[in-house]
């Protein structure tokens, strides 16, 4: 018996900003003010991104269309309010990461030496979906980078002195931050409990904040959206933090104290997501599932 073909909707056509401006009012009920406006806007974060940050001010009987109210300029402050928080967030995500490059490096080097970390038998044998060795992906992964990365004057370096042979130390400046929680999570027991005591956390609370933290840099990287988002991935909260746990962005922020809390960087992005809070009046900052007494925790939690 043949196989009925599917049958898909046509794509949609192409608009100019005048009629994205019509269709914006009419079809969805978004109030344009000032069409001149309107038209810079969306020649400067394009329809299909912008309208996304509606999606908590659209009518339940009819979600088409936007609540009475609503304005384009409301969508572009929330743009905005999510592009200053990606930048708030970022440098947090930055130190952590060049710092947990740093403690995976030398615990590795001193347990198995400098080109250890290439020996599989120095490792956990974790199996990927397909049946696949982690650590075989993960070299694979690796070389990879060395490859496309010759342009970096240490690379060459390596390449031309030591025949490509990279120490541990070197060899995590190529590593992306999911490499290096695919690495973390290889690790024995042991060395991810040396790694973790240095946070005061668990083996596993610590890989749960890695793979959380992937999560929010990924969407950060890409300029995705993280007002209102959920994080797939969310971290272990200590008991006392219960009531702050969800699928949005705060419980992150407040696991991140643990890696950054005394550090002059986490402090910036607590004052830099207050002053979001009074420039952007229109956000929402619950929908990032903080608490109305937000910065108090946060400035507790360090």
């Amino acid at each position: 018996m043949a196989k009925r073909k599917r049958r898909y909707a046509p794509v949609k056509p192409a608009r100019s900003y005048e009629e994205q401006i019509i269709r914006l009012g009419e079809v969805h009920g978004l109030i344009v003010r000032d069409p001149k406006r309107a038209e810079r806007i969306l020649s400067t974060v394009n329809y299909y991104r912008l309208t996304t940050y509606g999606k908590q001010l659209r009518r339940a009987d009819d979600p088409e269309r936007f609540k009475p109210g609503v304005t384009l300029e409301m969508l572009y402050a929330l743009y905005q309010f999510d592009m200053g928080l990606r930048h708030a967030l970022l440098p947090v995500l930055e130190f952590f990461e060049v710092q947990l490059r740093a403690k995976i490096a030398y615990r590795l080097a001193m347990q198995y030496g400098s080109t250890g970390y290439t020996n599989a038998a120095n490792f956990r044998p974790v199996k990927m979906g397909n049946g696949g060795s982690l650590h075989k992906s993960l070299m694979g992964k690796f070389r990879t980078e060395v490859r496309r990365s010759d342009d970096l004057a240490f690379v060459r370096h390596h390449k031309q002195k030591y025949g490509g042979q990279f120490p541990i130390w070197a060899a995590v400046e190529l590593f992306s931050f999911g490499m290096i929680g695919s690495l973390y999570t290889l690790m024995v027991e042991d060395d991810q409990r040396a790694v973790s005591r240095d946070y005061g956390l668990s083996p596993e609370a610590l890989e749960q904040l890695i793979a959380s933290a992937i999560d929010a840099r990924n969407i950060c990287a890409h300029y995705n959206r993280l007002y209102g988002a959920p994080i797939e991935d969310q971290p272990i909260l200590p008991r006392r933090y219960a009531q702050y746990e969800s699928d949005k962005l705060f419980p992150l922020i407040l696991a991140l104290a643990d890696v950054a809390g005394g550090e002059r960087v986490y402090r910036e992005m607590i004052e830099r997501i207050d002053r979001l809070t009074q420039d952007f009046p229109d956000a929402d900052i619950s929908m990032c599932g903080f608490p109305d007494n937000w910065k108090q925790v946060l400035e507790g939690a360090k």
